[in-house]
């Protein structure tokens, strides 16, 4: 095949998908990562142990939900917003600012 009927096989083919309906992204590709659900007493112990973990700057070890699984985080806290729900992690120059719900689990080290 020449370079010009590829050109022209190209262009043909270009316009045909610039009318056509673009193709839909489905669940199945990339599923997404649904956390196991905490009740409410666990959630706010978890946010005790960040916060006496910020008072003592002890470092943890926080597991969270990512997008499409589980991570973890290990660092000391750098701040917490109870009110607002989130804080913040770092490891040297590494920050992670992670929301309350996105939690799995908190541990001390």
């Amino acid at each position: 095949m020449s370079a010009i009927h590829f050109h022209r096989w190209y262009e043909y083919h270009r316009t045909l998908s610039a009318f056509s309906e673009p193709v839909k992204q489905t669940a199945k590709v990339h599923p997404s990562y649904h956390p196991p659900l905490i009740d409410e007493e666990q959630r706010e112990y978890m946010g005790f142990l960040l916060e006496e973990a910020h008072e003592l700057e002890r470092p943890v070890l926080v597991t969270y939900a990512g997008r499409f699984s589980p991570l973890q985080f290990y660092g000391r806290i750098v701040k917490v917003q109870p009110y607002e729900g989130w804080f913040v992690i770092a490891n040297g120059e590494w920050k992670k600012r992670i929301a309350h719900p996105q939690l799995i689990d908190v541990d001390w080290l």
